[in-house]
């Protein structure tokens, strides 16, 4: 195992049980878990599963709040969705195809050729009365082929997830969106994850197009991708002017079918400079071509000029939870944390003992009732900072409790609460009656952490889990 500044996200992820290490053996076979699972498919374990539940509801609601509709789409489609939208002729090298009772099917490498059915889906049914701009979001799982060699932990992987949306926007409207999008990535990174988003931490990079390949390997026309890039460059303008981040523009970069956007953080690890890229905006006039919008937007709507827009926040989960592990050293937020509340049981050798395991065990039940991730550790006077020292360096609670006999004796609690932005524990003397006392007290704490969570969703998602085998 490694230790200190030698760990990758690979450690930190396996040392909170977030996914299992491909390299290690499955027992009764002794043979290595990516033998099953294949390379380049991350296996979520039992601290992983509540991190992408939470994070899926809190993103859903999210999203939803701002006016995006909440959708799901199926794993695998019919190859005509994907000769429609160009991915078979563009991407196909890219791509898991497979042959079912003489039909061509794929596993998506992408979620917007659904995403515009839905929307066909609707304008069928509900006509001009469907809002625009049309905004769907979706905690997508896509596929695609990555050579064996350049997978790599979670930041290179053939199966991920995206928090992955779509809208379809009149013309006149598209600047504007990609602008709310930065800010609606910039509140997620703050408030959930607690990364700062300014002109120290960021940098906007615009992909455009090699003229000289449009045609070739960039679907279009030059006069479309030049007025698709003029419109990203207003936008990223706008945020240089509020937020002083700079842009940096590199041809012959963007996506097959459209510039983007790319929302990269710098970090300083080790006094190494490093680039991680989180969100992106990918502006597309490829598709409403393909998938007739103009057609339909011009019908219904009465509108000539229509766009898609493909945005994700974080990105890849995986990759993103990746780059996080290893920029934080692998301590995550109150909300996404394995163990929310790790209670420690200080005893000292005398009658006091019982008492003391009563309480720590009822704390951490009441926690638990509560919809708190909580794990129970014994310990001793002398063993005390061992066994702190081996919590702090694997499972990393995002809260300590600490109860011996002072504890019991005075009743208040030793409160010790990791803190991000620090990256050090605050002390917390926590007062208390009795059990039920206590549990409200904590949870008190909780509700504070999670408060910024509740702002972005309207509530926190709470997956409790007895974790005390961890420690």
């Amino acid at each position: 195992m490694a230790s200190g500044q030698d760990k990758t996200h690979i450690d930190y992820a396996y040392e909170l049980d977030i996914t299992v290490k491909p390299d290690s053996r499955v027992p009764v076979f002794n043979r290595e878990f990516a033998t099953f699972t294949g390379a380049g498919v991350p296996l979520f374990s039992l601290g992983g599963g509540p991190i992408r539940y939470a994070l899926a509801e809190v993103l859903a609601k999210f999203h939803a709040r701002r006016g995006y509709y909440v959708v799901e789409t199926p794993i695998i489609a019919s190859t005509e969705l994907f000769k429609v939208s160009g991915h078979i002729e563009f991407y196909r090298n890219n791509m898991y195809l497979f042959d079912i009772e003489g039909h061509e099917f794929a596993v998506k490498p992408m979620n917007c050729p659904y995403h515009i059915l839905l929307f066909l889906n609707e304008v069928a049914k509900h006509r001009s009365k469907l809002p625009l701009p049309f905004k769907v979001f979706e905690f997508g799982r896509v596929h695609r082929y990555e050579p064996s060699g350049s997978i790599y932990g979670l930041l290179r992987v053939r199966g991920f997830t995206q928090d992955d949306a779509h809208i379809i926007v009149p013309g006149g409207r598209v600047i504007d969106v990609v602008y709310d999008v930065f800010e609606e990535m910039k509140l997620v990174l703050e408030r959930l994850f607690k990364l700062g988003v300014s002109s120290e931490t960021f940098k906007v990079r615009l992909s455009m197009s090699d003229k000289s390949l449009i045609g070739k390997e960039f679907m279009g026309s030059k006069e479309e991708w030049e007025g698709a890039e003029e419109a990203l460059r207003e936008a990223a303008s706008r945020i240089n002017e509020k937020y002083g981040i700079d842009i940096v523009e590199l041809e012959g970069e963007a996506a097959f079918y459209g510039p983007k956007l790319d929302f990269i953080m710098m970090v300083e690890e080790s006094g190494v400079s490093k680039e991680w890229q989180m969100g992106t905006i990918q502006f597309d006039f490829n598709l409403p071509r393909r998938f007739r919008l103009y057609d339909v937007v011009r019908e219904e709507f009465g509108i000539e000029e229509v766009y898609i827009i493909h945005r994700a926040l974080l990105g890849s989960i995986e990759r993103f939870l990746g780059v996080y592990l290893e920029h934080r050293r692998g301590r995550m937020p109150f909300t996404l944390a394995p163990i929310q509340f790790a209670v420690i049981a200080v005893k000292t050798g005398d009658e006091v003992d019982r008492e003391i395991e009563d309480l720590a065990s009822s704390i951490a039940k009441g926690l638990l009732d509560k919809g708190f991730r909580v794990a129970v550790k014994g310990s001793s006077k002398t063993g005390l900072s061992s066994d702190v020292r081996h919590i702090e360096s694997t499972a990393k609670p995002a809260v300590n409790v600490f109860i011996g006999a002072k504890e019991v004796r005075e009743k208040v609690l030793d409160v010790r609460v990791f803190d991000l932005e620090s990256m050090k524990r605050k002390r917390l003397a926590i007062a208390y009656g009795d059990v039920a006392d206590a549990v409200e007290n904590l949870a008190a704490v909780a509700e504070e952490l999670e408060s910024p969570v509740k702002s972005l969703s309207g509530q926190a998602p709470r997956i409790p889990a007895d974790f005390s085998f961890m420690l």
